[in-house]
């Protein structure tokens, strides 16, 4: 059972598994590189106070604009919405200090769109706090509904070079198409692929001919779940 997210992200998917009585083994497909901030971008977290709400994407993300932040915030600004796609990086943000918010389910772009500090977004500013590529879609929506939304890259994904196939594994857990267009190659075509929703499945089938579960988010309750309902 084969674990693909970066280092330091896969110990409770790890512990959830084992619980279900699969023998984990991790095997970051990615390696997460950090990118120097722009004088654009500085000033853009000179300006935090002014956003109406700040999206860190990923744990990732969280961790690095933090640290950016806490540079020139000693103490966080009020009236901020932090906002996270799930749990994980919530507690992140926790951690900091934050009150983060996040969907009480769904785990996804469209589900943070349905959060209430979104509905009405006219003429507010909004941070994304992200990698250097990945889903506009978000963002999208964003400007569609009358806000004004600045990106930060924060972080860049490139293959891991550590990464090999275990022998003993016929299941991998997938959670973003960088991850999979990273190590599509080394999947044997019998292996099982859980994919994180149907845009990675989408991307996972473009080069995969074996089995392909779609779980319902990147969550890892939602990957076991799927898991589990495949019967692997």
């Amino acid at each position: 059972m084969l674990i693909t997210r970066p280092r330091g992200q896969g110990e409770t998917l790890a512990a959830l598994l084992r619980d279900a009585g699969h023998v984990p083994v991790h095997q970051p497909a990615l390696a997460i590189e950090p990118l120097p901030l722009s004088a654009a971008d500085r000033r853009r977290i000179l300006d935090l106070d002014l956003y109406h709400a700040v999206f860190f994407v990923s744990a990732n993300a969280a961790e690095l604009a933090l640290e950016a932040f806490a540079d020139v915030w000693p103490q966080w600004p009020v009236g901020v919405h932090w906002l996270t796609v799930g749990e994980a990086t919530a507690r992140v943000l926790s951690a900091a200090g934050m009150t983060p918010e996040y969907p009480g389910a769904g785990f996804n772009s469209e589900a943070v769109l349905a959060l209430p500090c979104l509905a009405d977004v006219a003429e507010q500013r909004i941070l994304i706090c992200r990698a250097d590529s990945g889903r506009d879609w978000l963002a999208a929506r964003l400007r569609e509904r009358g806000a004004e939304v600045d990106i930060i890259p924060f972080y860049r994904r490139c293959a891991d070079p550590s990464f090999h196939w275990p022998d003993t594994a016929s299941v991998v857990l997938v959670t973003s198409v960088d991850g999979w267009r990273a190590i599509a190659a080394r999947v044997p075509a019998a292996a099982t692929v859980v994919s994180a929703g149907e845009r990675v499945a989408r991307a996972v089938r473009e080069d995969h001919r074996g089995p392909v579960t779609v779980a319902a988010s990147a969550h890892d309750r939602d990957m076991v779940t799927a898991l589990v309902a495949s019967g692997d």
